[in-house]
């Protein structure tokens, strides 16, 4: 018997094994890095959209309210107003604001929307906030 050629096939099969099981490995850790970079880029423009409409509520709150006053206090009649649009750039991105005004059940709102953009990435988040122009800390999130 010949143990030398069937010693050859066992080490080639051995190899072939490892190799497929090095490249599903390195494959499934690459996935996973790309994934986990997504998610953080994801992450970091939801928290740039958050950061657009803290500053627009900041903007409208400023001056003993001033611009809420003037230009959302309106009668209801006088509704809708023309939504004002704005862009605010940050370290590491852009939030584009749009402030818009509608009635509900007789009651005056504005409705602020921050589209967060990840510089240097596709990633974008949208963060909707409403209040009643008469109660502005009383907010809801979407």
């Amino acid at each position: 018997m010949n143990n030398k050629g069937v010693s050859l096939i066992f080490v080639i099969l051995v190899l072939m094994v490892m190799s497929i099981l090095s490249v599903a490995i390195f494959t499934l850790f690459t996935s996973n890095m790309v994934q986990a970079k997504q998610q953080q880029d994801s992450i970091r423009a939801h928290y740039i959209a958050i950061s657009g409409v803290e500053v627009t509520i900041g903007a409208l709150m400023q001056s003993n309210r001033s611009l809420l006053t003037n230009y959302f206090d309106k009668a209801i009649s006088e509704y809708p107003v023309d939504p004002l649009t704005d862009s605010i750039e940050l370290d590491n991105g852009h939030a584009d604001i749009v402030v818009s005004g509608f009635v509900e059940n007789d009651e005056r709102w504005v409705m602020i929307t921050s589209t967060g953009v990840l510089e240097g990435s596709a990633v974008s988040k949208v963060i909707i906030m409403k209040f009643r122009v008469e109660y502005p800390e009383v907010q809801q999130w979407e």
